[in-house]
This record gives C-alpha cells, structure tokens and sequence, in this order.
C-alpha cells in the first residue's frame, strides 16, 4: 500500500514537472518568433516624403563621372538628371557635397543648376566621408531624420558618408542607379554593406513616386514631366529612345 501510495505521488510530481517545462518551452518558442517590426520602427515601412526628408547629392564632377562604368553612361546621365529635379520639384532642404577645381573639374550641369536654386554647397573636404562638421550642423538645423541620397561612388564617398548618417542616427535612403563606380563587384559590396547597416536602396523612380505620392495631387503634374523626359517605360508622351535595341534608357536632352 505504501508502495502504490509512493508511485502515485511519483506519478503526479513528474506530470506536474513536465506540465511546467512544457509552459516554459511554449513560451520560449513564442518568444523565439520574430516581433512584426511597425512602420515607426522600419525605415523601409515608413518612407519619406518632402515634409520630412533632405536630398543630398554626392560629388557629382565632371572630373569623376566618366570613371562610372556599372551603369551605362547615357543611362547614368538620365539618372542623376532626373534625381537633380527632385529638389526644383518639391522644394526639400538640399545640400550638394563635393568643390570645384583643377582635379574635380566641374559640377555636372544638372547639379550646378540646384546652387543657383538655393542648394547648400559643402567643400573643401580632405575625408572619404561628406558627413563634415559643418554638413552635420547644417542637417541638424533642418529638423529632418530621413535622408535620401546619391552620388560619386557607391563604394566609396556615397557609402562612407551614409556609414556616417547612420552612426548618428539618420534614416538613410540610397538612390543607387544614380550612384555608380567603375566595378560591379565592389558596387555589389557596397550595397550590401550599406543594407547590413541600415540603409534602404532605392532607385530615382521609386524615390519620386514616394515622394510625389498621387499624380492627382500637388506634385502630380511634376512628376509626370520628370517621367515623361526620363524613363522610357512609361506609356506617358512620346519617348525618344536613342538606344541601339530600343529598350534603354535615353539620353538627357
């Protein structure tokens, strides 16, 4: 009788036991899965609009563009000249990082053009990264976390100054087919750094609708200007593709 009293309490310890640990273990396993990340805490969820957001412009020279090579320099040119009407067209804070001289040579036309327009020029620099003292202040004064951004090269000015936004707790958005180098793996490298640390890739087209957001709004009749001149496969207007299949990217007027 003793004995059968012992195994009964044996019994009802060990299921009691194996009642917790299986708690414990559903709990972990709740625990374990990953929490849905809202758009307050994901940059790629919570965008960017011209309320919001600066546009920066990384060094576009004459002295650099022609060593671009990942993209095709006539679809290159059309690239950074519809991202430089970004600025004209919604009237975001613009800074415009990189200086004119005997090695740079000039800025590209479609950049220049946003000096005169009220840009925010920062130069001379000795460092990789545009992320100066002066830029920094400057970007702070604007009161804007979101920062979308292109520029001469992906994998070095582009990238070392988005590195450095991030470390100071920017959202970063890089507009990488206006920002090319002159190899496709080390410009492969570089986008994955820049994903690894935060960034959000992006390309002109995107960038402009989300900031353009309804082509019955406010920005609507721009934006449809901007698409119209520059990308190819939009049913809207006439294109003139120069091309040799047809297919591409035309070239800046």
């Amino acid at each position: 009788m003793a004995a059968d009293k012992y195994a009964r309490a044996r019994s009802t310890i060990l299921a009691a036991v194996a009642a917790v640990a299986m708690t414990a273990w559903s709990g972990a396993v709740v625990q374990a899965q990953p929490a849905s990340r809202s758009a307050s805490t994901s940059p790629a969820l919570s965008g960017f609009s011209p309320a919001n957001a600066v546009l920066v412009y990384v060094d576009y020279v004459t002295g650099l563009d022609n060593l671009m090579t990942t993209i095709p320099g006539k679809q290159y040119r059309n690239n950074i000249a519809a991202f430089a009407k970004f600025s004209t067209l919604f009237k975001m804070p613009t800074a415009i990082l990189g200086e004119e001289n005997n090695y740079y040579g000039t800025f590209l036309p479609e950049i220049k053009k946003l000096v005169g327009e009220g840009g925010v020029t920062f130069a001379p620099r000795s460092t990789p990264t545009a992320y100066t003292p002066d830029f920094a202040a400057w970007l702070k004064s604007t009161g804007r976390r979101n920062v979308v951004i292109g520029g001469i090269s992906i994998d070095n000015c582009t990238l070392h100054t988005s590195l450095d936004l991030l470390r100071n707790g920017y959202n970063v958005f890089v507009v990488v087919d206006v920002s090319s180098t002159n190899s496709k793996l080390a410009e492969d490298a570089a986008i994955q750094r820049l994903i690894q640390a935060g960034a959000v890739p992006v390309s002109w087209l995107n960038a402009l609708t989300e900031l353009g957001t309804d082509f019955a709004g406010p920005y609507g009749k721009g934006m449809m200007e901007i698409i119209q001149a520059h990308w190819p496969a939009s049913t809207v207007g006439v294109v003139d593709d120069t091309t040799p299949d047809g297919r591409g990217m035309q070239s800046p007027k």
